[in-house]
């Protein structure tokens, strides 16, 4: 009888294993929200729009990195960082502009599943302006 108990034991902990193995998790491929390629972003702060391309790719465990120039009266260079979690991605973004001005972008936004776009609020932290500014942004992939 304890032998039984051990090989029903061993058979369901084998079927949740191979059940769980089959459903990709953040930055492993397959995963419905992934981000990866170059896109169109576009941020929306105080009436003014910035927009330029983003290059991203999300790495095992759903982290995501890349870079972002967004143009708009003046060039916004930086490098982004954050994560995927379901269908939501979190990121923030140091970056530089023109009169050697430096700040954080950050921001949280819902993926549309394949990856391809993401929409959602941000908050800019501009250390020239000492100010901090809400605003909404899109990016849209490229290839799609």
């Amino acid at each position: 009888m304890k032998r039984l108990q051990t090989t029903i034991g061993l058979a369901i902990a084998a079927f949740a294993v191979a059940a769980c193995s089959g459903n990709p998790m953040p930055g492993d491929q397959g995963y419905p929200y992934n981000m990866t390629g170059m896109y169109d972003a576009s941020f929306e702060a105080m009436g003014t729009v910035y927009a330029g391309p983003a290059e991203i790719a999300t790495s095992p465990g759903g982290l995501i990195y890349g870079t972002i120039q967004l143009d708009g009266p003046e060039t916004v260079l930086g490098d982004m960082e954050g994560s995927i979690s379901g269908d939501t991605l979190t990121f923030a973004s140091n970056y530089e502009r023109g009169g050697g001005c430096t700040g954080i972008l950050s921001g949280v936004g819902l993926i549309a599943e394949g990856g391809g776009s993401v929409t959602g609020d941000a908050v800019v932290d501009d250390d020239c302006s000492g100010d901090l500014f809400d605003a909404v942004f899109s990016m849209d992939r490229q290839d799609d």
